[in-house]
C-alpha cells in the first residue's frame, strides 16, 4: 500500500512539473531583446567591442524566428563588421558578412517590403566593396538599389537615409561622393530617430551622431563640430573612441 501511495505521489509530482514546465521555460529566458540592446549600447559607448561576438552567439542560440530578434542580430553584425573593417581586420569581417548574408537572404524572402532589411542589405554590399574595391562596379549599384528601395518603402525609417549618407561620405568625390549632402541625410535620419518612442539603448543613434561629427570635421565646420561633440559627451560621457573614429588629426586641426 505504501509503495502504491508513493507511486501516486510521484505521479502527481511529475504531473505538476509537466504542467508548469512551460512557465519554467519562459522564465528561464530572462534576457529579452531590450537586455541585448542595452548591453550592446553600453559596450559601444565604452568603446569595447570585445563582448559583441559572444552576445551575437547568445542571441543566435535562442533560435528565435521573431523578425525583430533576427533583425537585431543582423544590426549587431553590422556594427561589429564596421568596427573590424575600421581596424583593418578584413578576414574577421568577411566571416560575419557571410553570416549576415544568410540572415538577410532568408528575411528578405519572408519580408520583401521591410525597409530596414533593404537598408541593411545595401550596407553589407558596401562592406563587400571595402573588402574588394575592384567589385565596386558590381556591388555599388546593388547597394544603392536596396538603399533607395528602403527609402521608397518607408520614408519615415531613418536607416535608408543613414546608408545613403554613408555612401556619399565615404565615396570619392570623383565617383559622386558629397560630404555636405551626406550631412543633410544624416541630420534627417537623426530627426526621425529622435521622434521615435524607443530612445533607450539606441547604439545606432550614437553611431549616427559620430557620423555627423565626422562629416562636420571633414567639411571644415570646426565650431559646429566642437559644439556637437560637447552635446554627445553630455549625453554619452567621454567616448574616447570618437577621436579614432573621426580622425585625431581632424579634431586637433592638424
Amino acid at each position: 500500500m505504501t509503495k502504491y501511495s508513493d507511486m501516486i505521489s510521484g505521479f502527481k509530482s511529475l504531473l505538476i512539473f509537466l504542467i508548469f514546465l512551460p512557465v519554467f521555460s519562459a522564465t528561464a529566458q530572462t534576457k529579452d531583446l531590450k537586455h541585448y540592446q542595452c548591453t550592446f549600447f553600453e559596450s559601444y559607448r565604452a568603446g569595447d567591442m570585445s563582448p559583441w561576438p559572444g552576445l551575437i552567439a547568445e542571441m543566435e542560440k535562442v533560435k528565435s524566428t521573431d523578425l525583430a530578434w533576427q533583425t537585431e542580430i543582423v544590426k549587431a553584425i553590422y556594427g561589429y563588421v564596421g568596427y573590424q573593417l575600421g581596424n583593418k581586420n578584413k578576414d574577421l569581417a568577411r566571416g560575419y558578412i557571410n553570416k549576415a548574408d544568410v540572415y538577410l537572404e532568408k528575411l528578405l524572402k519572408q519580408h520583401p517590403k521591410n525597409a530596414q532589411l533593404h537598408s541593411l542589405t545595401g550596407a553589407f554590399y558596401g562592406y563587400k566593396i571595402s573588402l574588394a574595391f575592384y567589385k565596386a562596379p558590381f556591388y555599388g549599384p546593388k547597394s544603392m538599389m536596396h538603399i533607395e528601395k528602403s527609402i521608397e518603402l518607408d520614408a519615415t525609417n531613418p536607416s535608408g537615409y543613414i546608408e545613403k549618407g554613408n555612401s556619399l561620405l565615404y565615396r570619392p568625390a570623383a565617383f559622386g561622393g558629397d560630404k555636405n549632402e551626406a550631412l543633410v541625410l544624416y541630420r534627417k535620419a537623426l530627426k526621425l530617430m529622435q521622434k521615435s518612442d524607443d530612445q533607450q539603448c539606441n547604439w545606432q543613434q550614437m553611431l549616427l551622431r559620430a557620423f555627423i561629427l565626422k562629416g562636420l570635421y571633414e567639411t571644415n565646420q570646426v565650431a559646429e563640430a566642437k559644439a556637437f561633440r560637447e552635446s554627445m559627451q553630455k549625453d554619452y560621457g567621454p567616448m574616447n573612441w570618437v577621436e579614432q573614429f573621426v580622425g585625431a588629426n581632424l579634431i586637433e586641426g592638424k
